[in-house]
């Protein structure tokens, strides 16, 4: 391999992966849409942190590829894009990658629920104690701004990939079938 190259072969690994983790991250979202539950269904809060955590997964630095460039978190001011980016970098961060209840908080609007958040409920009952530890959930209708995001996103990354690939592919013709990038392609 060209080492030449190498730097836009770590740029057409990023943007394939972040492409699939967008594309997962839609998934996810429509599966949530789909289910007959609300936010407070048991598995909510678990399914909700991985959509923050894999929809941030191409904003960081990993596996020596490297993040998506910054124009990637870059969206017109008070646009729903940015909001819901906003939001789900937060929710990465203070509700499932750091578990930070008071910060998680913040991602609600109201004061009331920002304070009912930050408490720990204790449960007695004569089998023992039960807990209900704050969760941070968001509402269900969000999940679609989520979706357009992610299309938004995808669309943003096929115009990059596509120029990536020409980039590497040059003049050569390549048969239909699979080629490895880095190893048969380019």
């Amino acid at each position: 391999m060209d080492k030449k190259q190498q730097p836009k072969i770590r740029a057409l690994r990023r943007l394939v992966l972040a492409h699939i983790t967008f594309q997962q991250v839609i998934s996810a979202c429509n599966f949530l849409i789909s289910h007959a539950s609300d936010e407070r269904a048991q598995f909510y809060g678990i399914f909700f942190s991985g959509i923050c955590v894999s929809y941030m997964r191409p904003f960081m630095s990993a596996e020596q590829i490297g993040p998506l460039p910054s124009g990637y978190s870059t969206f017109p001011p008070n646009t729903e894009h940015a909001r819901t980016h906003e939001d789900l970098k937060n929710g990465r961060n203070w509700a499932y990658a750091h578990n930070s209840p008071a910060q998680a908080a913040g991602l609600l609007a109201d004061v009331r629920r920002q304070e009912e958040q930050k408490k720990i409920r204790l449960v007695v009952h004569s089998s023992g104690i039960s807990f209900n530890p704050p969760e941070v959930t968001w509402p269900k209708s969000r999940l679609h701004a989520i979706v357009r995001l992610c299309h938004f996103q995808i669309q943003r990354v096929e115009r990059e990939l596509s120029e990536v690939f020409k980039h590497l592919r040059g003049d050569k013709t390549y048969e239909d079938g699979e080629y490895i990038l880095g190893e048969t392609f380019p």
